[in-house]
Protein backbone atom coordinates (compact mmCIF):
# COMPACT_ATOMS: atom_id res chain seq x y z
CA UNK A 1 0.00 0.00 0.00
CA UNK A 2 1.48 3.47 -0.89
CA UNK A 3 2.23 6.12 1.99
CA UNK A 4 1.54 8.73 -0.39
CA UNK A 5 -1.14 9.70 -3.56
CA UNK A 6 0.03 12.24 -5.12
CA UNK A 7 -2.33 13.82 -7.51
CA UNK A 8 -1.94 15.66 -10.85
CA UNK A 9 -5.02 17.17 -12.25
CA UNK A 10 -4.09 17.18 -15.99
CA UNK A 11 -5.43 20.15 -18.68
CA UNK A 12 -3.86 21.43 -21.49
CA UNK A 13 0.10 21.18 -20.27
CA UNK A 14 1.26 18.99 -23.18
CA UNK A 15 4.01 21.19 -23.84
CA UNK A 16 5.17 20.59 -20.12
CA UNK A 17 3.69 17.36 -18.73
CA UNK A 18 6.94 14.97 -19.16
CA UNK A 19 8.99 17.38 -17.38
CA UNK A 20 6.04 16.81 -14.33
CA UNK A 21 5.62 13.28 -14.41
CA UNK A 22 9.47 12.63 -14.51
CA UNK A 23 10.36 14.87 -11.52
CA UNK A 24 7.54 13.08 -9.50
CA UNK A 25 9.11 9.68 -10.51
CA UNK A 26 12.77 10.83 -9.63
CA UNK A 27 11.58 11.25 -6.03
CA UNK A 28 14.13 10.12 -3.23
CA UNK A 29 11.72 8.99 -1.54
CA UNK A 30 9.69 5.97 -3.86
CA UNK A 31 6.43 5.04 -1.71
CA UNK A 32 3.88 6.88 -3.53
CA UNK A 33 1.43 6.35 -6.32
CA UNK A 34 0.60 8.81 -9.09
CA UNK A 35 -2.65 9.61 -9.88
CA UNK A 36 -2.88 11.60 -12.88
CA UNK A 37 -6.21 13.24 -14.12
CA UNK A 38 -6.73 13.81 -17.66
CA UNK A 39 -9.91 16.56 -17.26
CA UNK A 40 -10.80 16.44 -20.88
CA UNK A 41 -7.73 17.93 -21.80
CA UNK A 42 -8.53 18.36 -26.01
CA UNK A 43 -4.67 18.27 -26.75
CA UNK A 44 -2.43 14.71 -26.41
CA UNK A 45 -1.82 14.97 -22.41
CA UNK A 46 -4.49 11.84 -22.26
CA UNK A 47 -2.47 9.48 -24.55
CA UNK A 48 0.65 10.74 -22.50
CA UNK A 49 -0.77 10.04 -19.35
CA UNK A 50 -1.49 6.72 -20.64
CA UNK A 51 1.96 5.95 -21.85
CA UNK A 52 3.74 6.42 -18.52
CA UNK A 53 1.05 4.47 -16.76
CA UNK A 54 2.21 1.22 -19.43
CA UNK A 55 5.78 2.08 -18.12
CA UNK A 56 5.30 2.40 -14.17
CA UNK A 57 2.75 0.23 -12.35
CA UNK A 58 2.75 3.65 -9.38
CA UNK A 59 0.68 5.49 -11.72
CA UNK A 60 -2.75 5.67 -12.53
CA UNK A 61 -4.89 7.22 -15.05
CA UNK A 62 -8.68 8.50 -14.32
CA UNK A 63 -9.94 10.01 -17.82
CA UNK A 64 -12.87 12.38 -16.82
CA UNK A 65 -15.33 15.19 -19.21
CA UNK A 66 -13.84 18.89 -18.53
CA UNK A 67 -15.31 19.31 -14.82
CA UNK A 68 -12.47 22.10 -13.54
CA UNK A 69 -9.25 20.89 -11.09
CA UNK A 70 -11.37 21.17 -7.70
CA UNK A 71 -13.46 18.61 -9.49
CA UNK A 72 -10.58 16.69 -10.68
CA UNK A 73 -8.72 16.80 -7.63
CA UNK A 74 -11.56 15.22 -5.81
CA UNK A 75 -12.30 12.93 -8.11
CA UNK A 76 -8.45 11.71 -7.35
CA UNK A 77 -8.85 11.96 -4.01
CA UNK A 78 -12.10 9.66 -3.81
CA UNK A 79 -9.68 6.76 -4.94
CA UNK A 80 -6.46 7.17 -3.35
CA UNK A 81 -4.79 4.64 -1.48
CA UNK A 82 -2.33 6.48 0.17
CA UNK A 83 -2.33 8.08 3.84
CA UNK A 84 -0.94 11.14 2.67
CA UNK A 85 -2.00 13.70 -0.24
CA UNK A 86 0.82 15.93 -2.44
CA UNK A 87 -0.84 18.15 -4.90
CA UNK A 88 0.94 19.12 -7.90
CA UNK A 89 0.09 21.08 -11.25
CA UNK A 90 0.19 19.51 -14.37
CA UNK A 91 2.63 22.29 -15.91
CA UNK A 92 4.70 22.59 -12.37
CA UNK A 93 7.94 20.43 -11.22
CA UNK A 94 8.48 18.94 -7.78
CA UNK A 95 12.69 18.78 -6.45
CA UNK A 96 14.10 14.78 -6.51
CA UNK A 97 14.11 15.59 -2.56
CA UNK A 98 10.18 17.31 -2.01
CA UNK A 99 8.59 14.48 -1.44
CA UNK A 100 10.96 12.58 1.09
CA UNK A 101 11.77 16.17 3.42
CA UNK A 102 8.01 16.75 3.57
CA UNK A 103 7.75 13.20 4.29
CA UNK A 104 10.12 13.04 7.34
CA UNK A 105 9.09 16.27 9.13
CA UNK A 106 5.43 14.70 9.41
CA UNK A 107 7.09 11.34 10.66
CA UNK A 108 9.66 12.37 13.09
CA UNK A 109 8.83 16.34 13.56
CA UNK A 110 5.17 15.17 14.49
CA UNK A 111 3.74 18.05 12.46
CA UNK A 112 0.04 17.44 10.71
CA UNK A 113 0.73 19.29 7.62
CA UNK A 114 4.59 19.80 6.49
CA UNK A 115 5.00 22.31 3.28
CA UNK A 116 8.28 24.13 1.32
CA UNK A 117 9.04 27.41 -0.70
CA UNK A 118 8.11 27.59 -4.31
CA UNK A 119 10.13 28.76 -6.87
CA UNK A 120 7.94 31.03 -9.65
CA UNK A 121 9.41 31.45 -12.90
CA UNK A 122 8.39 31.29 -16.75
CA UNK A 123 10.96 28.66 -17.07
CA UNK A 124 12.79 25.38 -15.28
CA UNK A 125 16.22 26.69 -13.98
CA UNK A 126 19.19 24.21 -14.57
CA UNK A 127 20.41 24.50 -10.86
CA UNK A 128 16.80 23.72 -9.77
CA UNK A 129 17.20 19.92 -9.26
CA UNK A 130 20.77 20.24 -7.00
CA UNK A 131 20.42 18.25 -3.69
CA UNK A 132 19.39 20.88 -1.23
CA UNK A 133 19.00 20.48 2.75
CA UNK A 134 16.48 21.98 4.67
CA UNK A 135 16.13 23.30 7.76
CA UNK A 136 12.24 23.57 9.18
CA UNK A 137 10.63 25.66 11.02
CA UNK A 138 7.47 24.75 13.31
CA UNK A 139 4.28 26.54 13.82
CA UNK A 140 1.14 26.20 15.91
CA UNK A 141 -1.76 27.43 13.61
CA UNK A 142 -3.19 29.61 16.24
CA UNK A 143 -4.33 33.32 15.30
CA UNK A 144 -1.14 35.19 16.47
CA UNK A 145 1.18 32.72 14.25
CA UNK A 146 -1.31 32.65 11.14
CA UNK A 147 -1.73 36.90 11.78
CA UNK A 148 2.81 36.87 11.94
CA UNK A 149 2.78 34.98 9.05
CA UNK A 150 0.56 36.74 7.00
CA UNK A 151 2.19 40.30 7.62
CA UNK A 152 5.52 38.90 6.19
CA UNK A 153 4.19 37.39 3.31
CA UNK A 154 4.53 34.36 4.65
CA UNK A 155 0.40 32.93 4.83
CA UNK A 156 0.92 29.11 4.27
CA UNK A 157 -3.14 29.21 3.27
CA UNK A 158 -2.93 30.00 -0.67
CA UNK A 159 -2.38 27.06 -2.36
CA UNK A 160 -2.80 23.29 -1.89
CA UNK A 161 0.31 22.53 -4.17
CA UNK A 162 4.04 21.86 -2.80
CA UNK A 163 2.83 20.55 0.75
CA UNK A 164 2.19 17.24 2.38
CA UNK A 165 -1.29 16.63 4.04
CA UNK A 166 -3.35 14.21 5.76
CA UNK A 167 -5.73 12.89 3.81
CA UNK A 168 -8.82 12.97 6.14
CA UNK A 169 -7.73 16.54 6.81
CA UNK A 170 -8.45 16.97 2.79
CA UNK A 171 -11.52 14.98 2.96
CA UNK A 172 -13.28 16.70 5.78
CA UNK A 173 -13.21 20.05 3.38
CA UNK A 174 -13.45 18.83 -0.21
CA UNK A 175 -12.45 21.37 -2.84
CA UNK A 176 -15.68 23.48 -4.41
CA UNK A 177 -15.99 22.27 -7.38
CA UNK A 178 -16.94 24.94 -10.11
CA UNK A 179 -15.05 27.67 -8.79
CA UNK A 180 -11.15 28.94 -9.32
CA UNK A 181 -9.04 29.97 -6.33
CA UNK A 182 -10.87 26.94 -4.56
CA UNK A 183 -7.18 26.22 -2.87
CA UNK A 184 -7.28 29.91 -1.30
CA UNK A 185 -11.28 28.47 0.26
CA UNK A 186 -10.17 25.45 1.11
CA UNK A 187 -6.28 25.43 2.53
CA UNK A 188 -6.81 27.42 5.44
CA UNK A 189 -9.05 25.15 7.27
CA UNK A 190 -7.40 22.41 6.86
CA UNK A 191 -4.34 24.07 8.84
CA UNK A 192 -5.87 25.16 11.18
CA UNK A 193 -7.99 22.01 11.45
CA UNK A 194 -4.11 20.06 11.64
CA UNK A 195 -3.07 22.71 14.17
CA UNK A 196 0.62 22.08 13.31
CA UNK A 197 2.79 22.91 10.64
CA UNK A 198 6.39 22.59 9.40
CA UNK A 199 7.73 24.96 6.93
CA UNK A 200 10.71 24.79 5.32
CA UNK A 201 12.03 28.29 2.91
CA UNK A 202 13.97 26.00 0.66
CA UNK A 203 12.24 26.24 -2.97
CA UNK A 204 11.59 22.54 -3.81
CA UNK A 205 7.80 23.72 -5.70
CA UNK A 206 8.82 24.81 -9.23
CA UNK A 207 5.68 26.93 -10.06
CA UNK A 208 5.72 27.77 -13.77
CA UNK A 209 3.95 31.25 -14.21
CA UNK A 210 2.48 30.26 -17.05
CA UNK A 211 0.64 33.27 -19.08
CA UNK A 212 -2.30 31.47 -20.07
CA UNK A 213 -3.24 29.63 -16.81
CA UNK A 214 -6.03 31.31 -14.80
CA UNK A 215 -4.68 33.06 -12.45
CA UNK A 216 -1.92 34.54 -14.89
CA UNK A 217 -4.05 35.83 -17.40
CA UNK A 218 -5.26 39.07 -18.39
CA UNK A 219 -8.56 39.55 -16.49
CA UNK A 220 -11.33 37.16 -16.69
CA UNK A 221 -14.90 36.31 -15.15
CA UNK A 222 -13.46 33.72 -13.46
CA UNK A 223 -11.23 35.95 -11.30
CA UNK A 224 -14.26 36.98 -10.03
CA UNK A 225 -14.22 33.59 -7.41
CA UNK A 226 -11.41 35.99 -5.99
CA UNK A 227 -13.82 37.57 -3.92
CA UNK A 228 -15.61 33.92 -3.04
CA UNK A 229 -12.97 32.77 -1.73
CA UNK A 230 -12.22 35.43 0.38
CA UNK A 231 -15.56 36.06 1.67
CA UNK A 232 -15.47 32.15 2.75
CA UNK A 233 -12.27 32.71 4.31
CA UNK A 234 -13.32 35.69 5.93
CA UNK A 235 -16.41 34.16 7.51
CA UNK A 236 -14.25 30.79 8.46
CA UNK A 237 -11.94 33.30 10.98
CA UNK A 238 -15.08 34.97 12.07
CA UNK A 239 -16.73 31.65 13.45
CA UNK A 240 -13.16 30.94 14.99
CA UNK A 241 -12.69 34.52 16.76
CA UNK A 242 -9.66 35.10 14.56
CA UNK A 243 -10.65 38.60 14.52
CA UNK A 244 -7.08 40.14 13.45
CA UNK A 245 -7.20 37.48 10.23
CA UNK A 246 -10.68 39.08 9.90
CA UNK A 247 -9.56 42.62 9.96
CA UNK A 248 -6.68 41.37 7.45
CA UNK A 249 -8.74 39.53 4.54
CA UNK A 250 -11.38 42.37 4.96
CA UNK A 251 -8.90 44.55 3.57
CA UNK A 252 -7.97 42.28 1.12
CA UNK A 253 -11.92 41.61 -0.12
CA UNK A 254 -12.26 45.70 0.02
CA UNK A 255 -9.27 46.32 -2.45
CA UNK A 256 -9.99 43.25 -4.74
CA UNK A 257 -13.62 44.40 -4.74
CA UNK A 258 -12.72 48.03 -5.97
CA UNK A 259 -10.64 46.71 -8.84
CA UNK A 260 -13.04 44.00 -10.08
CA UNK A 261 -15.83 46.45 -10.11
CA UNK A 262 -13.88 49.21 -12.01
CA UNK A 263 -12.98 46.37 -14.54
CA UNK A 264 -16.24 44.95 -15.01
CA UNK A 265 -18.21 47.84 -14.71
CA UNK A 266 -16.45 50.35 -16.62
CA UNK A 267 -13.63 48.45 -18.80
CA UNK A 268 -15.78 45.44 -19.45
CA UNK A 269 -19.47 47.08 -19.25
CA UNK A 270 -21.39 44.12 -17.47
CA UNK A 271 -23.15 46.12 -15.70
CA UNK A 272 -25.08 42.89 -14.05
CA UNK A 273 -22.09 41.30 -12.49
CA UNK A 274 -20.62 44.79 -11.66
CA UNK A 275 -24.31 45.18 -9.23
CA UNK A 276 -23.45 41.83 -7.95
CA UNK A 277 -19.92 42.64 -6.43
CA UNK A 278 -21.26 46.05 -5.19
CA UNK A 279 -24.31 44.00 -3.43
CA UNK A 280 -21.45 41.84 -1.87
CA UNK A 281 -19.93 45.01 -0.86
CA UNK A 282 -22.96 46.39 0.93
CA UNK A 283 -23.47 42.92 2.54
CA UNK A 284 -20.32 42.20 4.02
CA UNK A 285 -19.77 45.64 5.01
CA UNK A 286 -23.30 47.21 6.02
CA UNK A 287 -25.28 44.32 7.16
CA UNK A 288 -22.36 41.81 8.32
CA UNK A 289 -20.28 44.40 9.91
CA UNK A 290 -16.90 43.33 8.22
CA UNK A 291 -14.15 46.01 9.49
CA UNK A 292 -13.53 48.84 6.79
CA UNK A 293 -10.81 51.62 7.26
CA UNK A 294 -11.45 55.16 5.96
CA UNK A 295 -9.00 54.42 3.18
CA UNK A 296 -10.52 51.18 1.83
CA UNK A 297 -14.09 52.45 1.89
CA UNK A 298 -13.02 55.95 0.46
CA UNK A 299 -11.24 53.43 -2.67
CA UNK A 300 -14.74 51.36 -3.00
CA UNK A 301 -16.92 55.07 -2.89
CA UNK A 302 -14.46 56.23 -5.30
CA UNK A 303 -14.50 52.82 -7.76
CA UNK A 304 -18.78 52.45 -7.44
CA UNK A 305 -20.07 55.66 -6.76
CA UNK A 306 -17.58 57.97 -9.01
CA UNK A 307 -20.40 61.44 -8.79
CA UNK A 308 -21.09 60.70 -4.92
CA UNK A 309 -17.15 60.94 -4.59
CA UNK A 310 -17.33 64.37 -6.11
CA UNK A 311 -19.00 65.27 -2.72
CA UNK A 312 -17.78 63.69 -0.41
CA UNK A 313 -14.25 64.89 -0.78
CA UNK A 314 -15.62 68.59 0.34
CA UNK A 315 -17.75 67.70 3.26
CA UNK A 316 -14.74 65.19 4.65
CA UNK A 317 -12.69 68.02 4.27
CA UNK A 318 -14.95 70.02 6.22
CA UNK A 319 -15.61 67.41 8.79
CA UNK A 320 -11.69 66.87 9.50
CA UNK A 321 -11.63 71.00 9.63
CA UNK A 322 -14.21 70.79 12.51
CA UNK A 323 -12.64 68.35 14.39
CA UNK A 324 -9.21 69.69 14.13
CA UNK A 325 -9.71 73.40 14.17
CA UNK A 326 -13.43 73.43 15.48
CA UNK A 327 -16.57 75.73 14.54
CA UNK A 328 -14.27 78.66 14.34
CA UNK A 329 -12.00 77.10 12.00
CA UNK A 330 -13.99 75.97 9.59
CA UNK A 331 -16.13 79.31 9.45
CA UNK A 332 -12.80 80.48 8.84
CA UNK A 333 -11.93 78.45 5.85
CA UNK A 334 -15.65 78.81 3.98
CA UNK A 335 -15.35 82.55 4.38
CA UNK A 336 -12.13 82.48 2.72
CA UNK A 337 -13.13 79.86 0.03
CA UNK A 338 -16.46 83.27 -0.39
CA UNK A 339 -13.73 85.86 -0.68
CA UNK A 340 -11.40 83.87 -3.25
CA UNK A 341 -15.05 83.26 -4.97
CA UNK A 342 -15.86 86.93 -4.71
CA UNK A 343 -12.06 87.71 -6.71
CA UNK A 344 -12.53 85.23 -9.56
Amino acid sequence: MPEISIIVPVYRAEAYLTDCIDSILNQTFQNFEVLLVDDGSPDRCGEICEDYARKDGRIRVIHQTNQGQAAARNHAMAIARGRWLCFVDSDDAVHPQMVELLYRQVKEGNAAVSMCAMLESAALPENFFEAREAFFAAYTMDEDTLTNLFDRGEYPGWVACGKLIPRELVASYPFREGRVYEDNEAVCRWICQGKTLAVTVEQLYFYRTNPASTTQSSFSIKKLDYLWALESILHFYRERGYEKLVERFSGLYAEAAAGFYRVTRWKLEDQERAKDIRRGVRRLYGQEKFPLTKPQYEDLLDAMHPKLIQFYWPLEGAARTLREEGLRGLTKKIAAQFRKEDTV
